[in-house]
């Protein structure tokens, strides 16, 4: 049976905190209802794997909790974070919501920053602190990157590779139409650490990676499976390295009690 996974490139940093946005884009219509307590967490959602967005301008996230909801709409890491309350966490949420028109994923974003200030009453300031993070650069080579096709759709998409005997030899992962920026985004939850993008290449491209483990990293996302596929298959220098990483300090966040 074949088994395939969406992935949502997160999507980094803006230029203005949540508490400032008096500007930012905002929902025709949004409800945030309080899920029952002990509402589980959706499959993928510990790995980034979650769809909020669809056509049409419309938002749907089921039982997703504030904590996460502010890693998406930031393109931060767990570890980026404070963690403010222990509910932010631990009180789950449905949230439906409509923009007006077609809008994009990066205005999405913002629009649920203005919604985590509006009805959470979200703060936070910023502090830069010196971390690991994972350089990506160009090598002697190009990089085994292709330009899209026309027809083709932003998507990342991981399938089993099935061997002789019926059990998964390896995970084969296409990714069309992708940034390098999305592609670093998307792995570094799995590697947890930032990954910083200097090979200068802009724009979408298609590429294809083989994860295959072995008795030794029996996880297709092992982080040194990930990075040697980097290295190996798509042709980039990949190095460890100590850079300032912004940071959010949670200063204040109120819980909905009720639909609203």
């Amino acid at each position: 049976m074949k088994i395939i996974f969406a992935f949502v490139a997160l999507l980094g940093f803006g230029a203005s905190d949540c508490h400032c946005q008096d500007a930012a884009p905002a929902f025709e219509v949004a409800s945030v209802r309080p899920c029952k307590l002990g509402t589980p967490e959706p499959p993928g959602e510990h790995m980034g794997m979650v769809q909020f967005t669809s056509p049409g301008g419309r938002f749907n996230a089921q039982a997703t909790s504030l904590k996460f909801l502010l890693e998406w709409a930031y393109g931060i890491l767990p570890a980026q974070h404070s963690g403010g309350p222990s509910w932010l966490d631990n009180q789950r949420y449905d949230i439906v919501a409509k923009a007006a028109g077609n809008a994009t994923d990066a205005e999405m974003k913002l629009m649920v920053r203005a919604l985590m200030e509006e009805r959470f009453q979200l703060k936070f300031h910023r502090e830069m602190r010196e971390e690991p993070v994972i350089v990506i650069s160009l090598g002697k080579t190009a990089p085994k990157l292709f330009a899209p096709k026309e027809e083709e759709k932003h998507s990342i998409r991981v399938e089993p590779v099935m061997g002789a005997d019926r059990k998964i030899v390896s995970w084969h992962v296409t990714a069309t139409r992708f940034s390098l920026a999305q592609l670093s985004e998307t792995f570094s939850r799995h590697l947890g650490s930032v990954i910083v993008n200097q090979t200068g290449m802009e724009g979408d491209f298609d590429f294809t990676l083989e994860m295959t483990p072995d008795e030794s990293m029996p996880n297709p996302l092992d982080p040194s499976i990930i990075l040697a596929a980097m290295r190996n298959q798509l042709g980039l220098t990949v190095k460890s390295q100590k850079s300032p990483v912004e940071f959010l300090v949670i200063d204040g966040a109120e819980r909905v009690a009720g639909e609203n």
